[in-house]
């Protein structure tokens, strides 16, 4: 399995298009995956709390993934990827051949959500920073951009298709279909030359390289605030999920505007994307990161004084659009400002705080929000993160990140 020998002398090269055609089966699988196991959970079980612990377990292992990125930081780049792929498509076939033959255990279901998410945390860790290495550098805000749209219109197109595929073909056939997405995405992998990573010091030791990244991030201020960045835009979103079905249900739409609501923001999130590719180098990352974050304090704040459902799924759009640029500015600076040798580490850190925050905020909201009007707490959560848009801002301009490739670490 052969590295790159060279830095890339344009976007469209064979390497990236690869790589981004499968970064978009992967979502595509991500997402049927979700809707294919809780539909097998629903049909078994009839139970919502069933469902809940299904979703959990797929979550939990995130937790560990500043471990895996120690690991990662230490290992070729590909193997892991196509393993990671190949498992998981295993995985998928194999429940969703046993759904055909029958009931399936609810632990066997337990376990192939864990591990699935457990492979799943171990791949992000494993794809951060890759992007960066397999365009010229002052292309990495298109790339990233065309990352990000296609990755979300994928993920949007198995939330949207994923139970009619259920209801056409079955649990069990879409299940395997499922399966048959991930081993696409190996295959597309194996003919990538990836970047060469650096080899750990020698006689490094794991927890020594685990202590070495933590050292590196605690070494400046713009990295420790990465995560902290990124738990901020969690924890702003997650009273979304708790309050919009409320919201809706106040006002007459029920699960249908619910549904809508949040493909109005996915199809935001996707525009966005593309929007920054095709502005390319005219997007400065820091201002990007700032200003996204800054509009969604305020949409999100805009949300409190809504009073009809077309007016949410307008503020819907238009969050899906400002979180784009939003979380573009911050990838492009972690890719431009980070040693390539703690990609893995740091980018698994950022991953692993960055989605503490919505659990911690929704039961932090669960004993309250039954008792505070929902216009109270959107203004909250809009005014909160607001003025971390404001602390981002001020730890940029002390930093002097106007964060340009051309800038960037070699």
């Amino acid at each position: 399995m052969s590295e790159a020998p060279g830095a890339p002398q344009k976007l469209w090269n064979r390497n990236f298009l690869l790589w981004w055609l499968g970064a978009a089966q992967s979502a595509l699988g991500s997402a049927l995956a979700g809707i294919a196991l809780s539909f097998l959970v629903l049909h078994q079980t009839g139970s919502a709390g069933a469902m809940g612990v299904n979703l959990a377990l797929s979550m939990l292992p995130a937790l560990f993934a500043p471990f895996f990125g120690t690991l990662i930081d230490r290992l070729p780049i590909k193997p892991p990827l196509v393993v990671c792929h190949l498992l998981r498509g295993g995985m998928q076939l194999g429940i969703g051949f046993a759904a055909l033959r029958g009931p399936v255990p609810i632990e066997a279901i337990y376990a192939v959500s864990f591990l699935t998410g457990l492979i799943a945390a171990f791949y992000t860790s494993a794809s951060m920073g890759v992007t960066v290495r397999l365009v010229p550098r002052e292309q990495l805000q298109r790339a990233t951009g065309l990352m990000q749209g296609a990755g979300q219109t994928m993920q949007m197109v198995g939330l949207l298709g994923g139970g009619f595929l259920v209801a056409f073909l079955g649990r069990g056939e879409a299940l395997i279909f499922d399966g048959v997405t991930f081993l696409v995405f190996a295959a597309l992998l194996l003919p990538v030359q990836f970047p060469a990573r650096q080899a750990a010091a020698a006689g490094e030791r794991f927890w020594q390289s685990f202590r070495g990244g933590l050292k590196y991030v605690r070494g400046s201020v713009l990295l420790t605030s990465l995560p902290l960045v990124a738990l901020v835009l969690n924890a702003s979103f997650a009273p979304l999920d708790m309050l919009i079905p409320k919201r809706m249900q106040v006002l007459g739409t029920g699960a249908a505007g619910y549904g809508l609501f949040f493909g109005m923001l996915v199809a935001g999130l996707a525009a966005g994307g593309f929007l920054v590719a095709w502005l390319g180098e005219r997007v400065k990352p820091a201002r990007a990161s700032v200003w996204g974050m800054a509009l969604m304090g305020a949409l999100t704040l805009a949300l409190a004084f809504t009073r009809t459902a077309p007016q949410m799924y307008v503020l819907a759009l238009l969050m899906g659009l400002a979180n784009a640029f939003c979380n573009i500015g911050i990838g492009v600076i972690f890719q431009t400002r980070v040693d390539p040798a703690y990609f893995g580490r740091v980018g698994s850190l950022l991953g692993a705080v960055g989605m503490v925050g919505m659990p911690v905020t929704l039961l932090a909201l669960s004993p309250f929000a039954d008792r505070i009007p929902v216009a109270v707490i959107f203004g909250v959560a809009g005014g909160l993160t607001l003025l971390g848009a404001g602390v981002w801002g001020a730890i940029l301009r002390r930093d002097g990140a106007s964060i340009s490739p051309a800038t960037a670490p070699a």
